[in-house]
C-alpha cells in the first residue's frame, strides 16, 4: 500500500502546485486570493504529510503490527480526504465554482486533524 499512497501524494502535490498558480494567477479579490493561498498551503503541507506515511509504510514492510498498520492506512485516507474537503472546499468557494455545503471545510480540517493523530498511532506500531 505504500507504493500506492506515495503516488497519490506526487499526484496531490502536482495539484497543489497548479492550484496556488491558480489563485495566484486567477482569482482577483484580495479576500478570496488569501483564501486560496491557505488552501494551497495546507494542500502541500498535507501532500507532503500523505508522502511521509506512504514512506513509512514502505520502507516499514516486515516489522510493523497489524494495528500500526491499519492506523497508518487511516492517516493516509483521512489526509486525502481532509485535502479534498478542506482545501477544496476553499477552492469551489473562492473560485465560484460551485457553492460548497455548510460543515465541508470544517470536516476536512477535522479528517486532517484525524489523520495526524492516526499517524501517531500507526508510529506507535513500529518495531524494530
Amino acid at each position: 500500500m505504500g507504493r500506492f499512497w506515495i503516488f497519490i501524494a506526487a499526484v496531490l502535490g502536482a495539484l497543489s502546485v497548479a492550484a496556488g498558480a491558480i489563485g495566484a494567477h486567477e482569482v482577483t479579490a484580495d479576500a478570496s486570493r488569501q483564501a486560496f493561498a491557505s488552501a494551497a498551503l495546507y494542500h502541500t503541507l498535507h501532500a507532503l504529510a500523505l508522502l511521509g506515511v506512504g514512506v513509512v509504510l514502505f520502507i516499514s514492510q516486515g516489522w510493523r503490527t497489524r494495528v500500526g498498520t491499519i492506523f497508518l492506512n487511516l492517516a493516509a485516507l483521512l489526509f486525502v480526504v481532509g485535502i479534498v474537503l478542506f482545501s477544496g472546499g476553499i477552492y469551489a468557494r473562492h473560485t465560484e465554482i460551485f457553492a460548497t455545503p455548510f460543515g465541508v471545510v470544517p470536516a476536512g480540517g477535522a479528517a486532517l486533524i484525524g489523520g495526524w493523530l492516526a499517524f501517531a498511532i500507526g508510529a506507535l506500531g513500529l518495531r524494530r
